[in-house]
């Protein structure tokens, strides 16, 4: 895309005919240099002319404008739009040099001033098929897709502009539509189990808003011993899920998301979902975002209880990510939530990891996390106080073609604290499977199992089967 632009340019330093105010000097000099810009090999030459033109000349306008736009060909940006700043000031500025000055600011990634640039030469000529050609490819190589598409609609009404109009064909084929499926099951040593099956459509709307719908049935068990905690109560629950959002680019740098669903129970009482957020990007290798939700203790406690019981939890969190170098990437996230019953959450983590080879998909992470409970319930754990610190490695390794084998075990240790008893044991946490790849095509099948001991050891095991389609 970069690089079919000087053809225009070229084009049209060739057939601009040189200024009156020339003739005077040495001309012959110029002409000759001009008929080299035709052929790559000669741009040195053609530039050495130009240089010693305005080593004799400095005022002289045309070598200056030829020899902004050839450095600028070659790649020479800086020194390129030194000169175009120069012939901006001059009285008698060529008519091109402003939005050329533009185009070379978006060929170097400062989109923000070539924007602005593209804005105020449209401003002045709305009708500039070329500066609306200039702003869209700006917009598009910013990732501002939604103004992009836009704008060459715009440019392309006021000029059908061939390569114009591929890029934006290209560009309207990214909009896609995703369907994604599968099951879970999780159980663990205290008889609990929690079985999923999901489905999942998203399309893309437009450039800046996705639309997404899933559903999900659930069936959770626990075979409780005599006198547990609500016994002689269901030993199982079935439900239904269901979810409409949209997620939206708010900005440049934002984007949203608004989701509601639904949980409806065989035996508990329906469950409002709600999901709320906002992503902020003020750089590349930073991202913050902030999100409310409400919904169960499900997927929190593994709980049947909390199900039968009804509890429900409004909570929120702000999360940071940040790329510090780049093999090493920073996560911490923090919240809290209330809950039904009058107790209340608060949590926070961190975590640091490090790609030791660029060329393999295998992280090495360091995490820290705390939790704490206003007050012990029945229904879910809730320890007054819980840490927990774990170091991981995980990945992925291909096998061959688009088989991949996926991996993420780690070990540290924790502490918690209930009823006035504190325990301290270790933790591991192991987790394989198989990813295949082709297309828009994905396939993933995960086993994993994890431990946690403190005053009794807690063991988990799932298995996960995952698959999806993107056209």
């Amino acid at each position: 895309m970069k690089h079919a632009l000087p053809t225009i340019l070229i084009a049209a330093c060739l057939l601009a005919p040189a200024p009156a105010s020339a003739a005077a000097r040495d001309a012959a000099a110029l002409e000759r240099a001009n008929g080299m810009l035709a052929e790559k090999a000669q741009w040195d030459a053609a530039i050495a002319i130009y240089r010693s033109l305005l080593d004799a000349d400095p005022d002289w306008i045309e070598p200056r404008h030829r020899l902004a736009s050839v450095l600028a060909w070659r790649g020479e940006y800086d020194e390129a739009l030194a000169h175009m700043d120069r012939l901006a000031a001059a009285p008698d500025a060529p008519p091109d040099v402003a939005i050329v000055r533009a185009e070379v600011l978006s060929w170097t990634g400062r989109t923000q001033e070539a924007r602005t640039a593209f804005e105020h030469r449209l401003a002045a000529q709305p009708g500039d098929a070329r500066a609306a050609r200039g702003l869209a490819r700006t917009l598009r190589w910013s990732g501002e897709r939604g103004a992009a598409d836009r704008w060459y609609g715009r440019a392309l009404a006021l000029e059908d502009d061939a390569e114009a109009r591929r890029e934006h064909e290209a560009m309207r084929a990214e909009l896609g539509r995703e369907l994604r499926g599968g099951g879970r099951v999780f159980f663990d040593s205290e008889d609990f189990s929690y079985w999923r099956s999901d489905a999942r459509f998203a399309l893309d709307w437009d450039f800046d808003t996705r639309l997404y719908a899933s559903s999900a049935t659930l069936l959770v068990r626990h075979e409780r011993e005599a006198g547990a905690v609500l016994d002689g109560a269901p030993e199982s629950a079935r439900g239904i899920e269901s979810r409409l959002g949209v997620e939206r680019r708010l900005g440049a740098r934002t984007k949203g998301f608004v989701e509601l669903g639904a949980r409806v129970w065989e035996h508990a009482d329906d469950v409002p979902l709600a999901r709320a957020g906002v992503e902020w990007t003020p750089r590349e290798n930073t991202s913050l975002s902030f999100e409310l939700s409400h919904d169960d203790m499900l997927e929190r406690s593994y709980s049947l209880e909390s199900v039968l019981e009804n509890v429900r939890r409004r909570g929120g969190k702000a999360s940071l990510w940040r790329q510090l170098t780049p093999s090493t990437e920073l996560y911490a996230e923090s919240g809290g939530a209330w809950i039904s019953g009058g107790n209340g959450e608060t949590y926070g983590g961190a975590s640091l990891s490090w790609r030791p080879f660029a060329a393999h998909e295998v992280r090495l992470a360091l995490a820290v996390d705390a939790s704490r409970y206003q007050e012990r319930s029945d229904f879910y754990y809730s320890p007054a106080v819980d840490l927990g610190t774990t170091l991981s490695l995980f990945g992925r390794i291909p096998i061959r073609g688009p088989l991949a084998f996926t991996f993420d075990v780690g070990g540290g240790g924790g502490l918690s604290r209930e009823t006035d008893a504190t325990e301290v044991g270790p933790a591991y946490r192991a987790k394989a499977g198989l990813s295949f790849r082709r297309g828009g095509f994905t396939l993933e099948l995960d086993g994993a199992r994890s431990q946690s001991v403190r005053a009794i050891a807690y063991t988990t095991h799932e298995v996960t089967l995952r698959a999806g389609w993107s056209f």
